[in-house]
């Protein structure tokens, strides 16, 4: 997985935004990350964009948990507290063995909208929307529909998807709202991970038994927290919070 963090600066003088870019150098050298420019981040700032790692390689990535807490204690770097700054998540398409597990994975974020919405921290909006795989019937009804998503190549609509599959490599979990904290992105590597992994070999009996459902879902993640601690500890607050709870989606 790789992942893309949107973060802002505020409006710094261009000697301090200079040195908090610099800063990168080392990492980027080590294969670890880089930045590079978002058009769409307010003010001035940029977007932290990872190499693949696996999340065991994420958990133990002291030197680049640091940079980023270095950007947000010493550069006053805001994701969470924008109106702009968002997550985006890689996964590799390598790591689903057919299209039926490919179908399985985009099914369980997309049947669970409230849900994937709360533990992401914002709702549906125009730059990651869930609605995409509504189309109408032959009388105009709205059907759930996810065949088309499979290999992706619905262009630029597909782009602001929750999830886009127009990439030839990889699919973009791009509902997440930014955020600075280590326990946040983790949480969302660790959903994109586990998202994965439950949905590798379930039959179509488990399907048709309601295995895709959310409290499957979490069920499963609960009996493997370890592997998964703060998307456990997330998911934990789902039933008691709301989006207006921002202090505890951040945690």
């Amino acid at each position: 997985m790789g992942f893309e963090l949107e973060m802002s600066l505020g409006r710094p003088d261009h000697t301090t935004y200079n040195e908090a870019v610099s800063k990168v150098a080392q990492l980027e050298t080590d294969g670890v990350c880089y930045l590079k420019s978002d058009s769409s981040i307010e003010d001035m700032g940029f977007e932290l964009v990872t190499h693949p790692h696996t999340l065991t390689a994420y958990e133990q990535a002291n030197d680049l948990w640091n940079y980023i807490e270095d950007l947000r204690a010493n550069y006053n770097a805001r994701s969470w507290d924008t109106s702009s700054c968002g997550l985006h998540v890689h996964v590799s398409r390598t790591a689903f063995k057919s299209g039926a597990h490919t179908h399985r994975f985009l099914t369980l974020i997309y049947k669970n909208p409230q849900e994937m919405m709360k533990l992401a921290g914002r709702k549906n909006n125009r730059y990651a929307k869930f609605g995409d795989v509504y189309k109408p019937d032959e009388w105009g009804i709205p059907r759930f529909d996810i065949r088309d998503k499979i290999h992706g190549r619905n262009g630029y609509t597909e782009r602001f998807a929750a999830v886009n599959t127009n990439n030839d490599y990889t699919l973009e979990l791009r509902f997440f709202k930014g955020t600075m904290a280590k326990a946040g992105v983790m949480s969302a590597l660790e959903l994109t991970h586990a998202a994965t992994e439950y949905t590798r070999d379930l039959s179509l009996s488990d399907v048709k038994l309601g295995m895709l459902s959310w409290e499957w879902f979490a069920d499963w993640v609960a009996t493997n927290n370890g592997i998964y601690p703060n998307l456990y500890i997330k998911m934990s607050k789902i039933a008691t919070t709301t989006l207006e709870s921002r202090e505890l989606l951040n945690a």
